[in-house]
């Protein structure tokens, strides 16, 4: 092939990309990632994200010890155990209880 049936494959194919770039700029940004900037933002992002979470279940595990320590400290705690549990104290209570009866056997599953 001569140097004039090359020039004139790829100058066509040059010039399309050419304007194919320049109106793709209008629509994107075409300087390529920004990958220092990323990574560092998001190492910290990760970071701080970790350290609120550890603080949140800091607290609710600080809430959930004081909701109970308020709830088995009130007068009226075992009054409302009581009602709802009748007998459950004795059975716990009675250190000669009988043993619990045993389980029915399983149904047996056949693979089919």
């Amino acid at each position: 092939m001569s140097s004039k049936g090359f020039i004139m494959r790829v100058l066509p194919f040059a010039a399309t990309f050419a304007v194919a770039i320049f109106i793709t700029s209008f629509f994107i940004n075409i300087t390529g990632p920004a990958f220092r900037s990323h990574h560092r933002s998001g190492f910290y992002k990760m970071k701080r994200l970790k350290l609120e979470n550890e603080r949140l279940k800091n607290e609710n595990l600080r809430l959930k010890n004081e909701m109970e320590s308020k709830q088995w400290n009130s007068p009226h705690t075992k009054d409302a155990f009581d009602r709802e549990w009748p007998g459950r104290v004795a059975e716990i209570e009675s250190p000669d209880a009988p043993p619990a009866p045993p389980q029915p056997p399983r149904a047996r599953r056949f693979n089919k």
